[in-house]
């Protein structure tokens, strides 16, 4: 209802896309991050943290193995769907085009298959 999201979780690392997650969450909201950000990233604390009263945290991976099993419990009931997320498909021996794309910034998620 153009409230915002509940829950964001952050793993590009990317400024660009870290500040689309801290606007994009919702009042009382939560926003998870698993990225290792290469620089400093500027965020709007004022705003996008402390006047929506949003919960951050950051995982080190110490609950990544359980995580892992509830992400592919929602996958398999299909309560989630990762295609819009997909953007380019390649095998993996062309692995540098994904990256490529990934460092200009002209990609969502990009898949390898063997």
């Amino acid at each position: 209802d153009g409230h915002g999201v509940d829950v964001v979780c952050e793993m590009s690392g990317h400024p660009i896309a870290m500040n689309q997650g801290f606007k994009m969450v919702t009042n009382g909201g939560r926003v998870s991050i698993l990225s290792l950000p290469v620089r400093p990233v500027e965020i709007d604390v004022t705003n996008d943290i402390v006047f929506k009263g949003i919960t951050v945290q950051g995982i080190t991976g110490r609950k990544m193995f359980e995580t892992w099993r509830q992400v592919s419990g929602l996958l398999q009931s299909g309560q989630v769907d990762v295609e819009p997320m997909i953007t380019h498909h390649f095998p993996l021996e062309d692995f540098e085009k994904g990256f490529e794309l990934m460092i200009e910034g002209k990609c969502g998620k990009v898949v390898l298959h063997p």
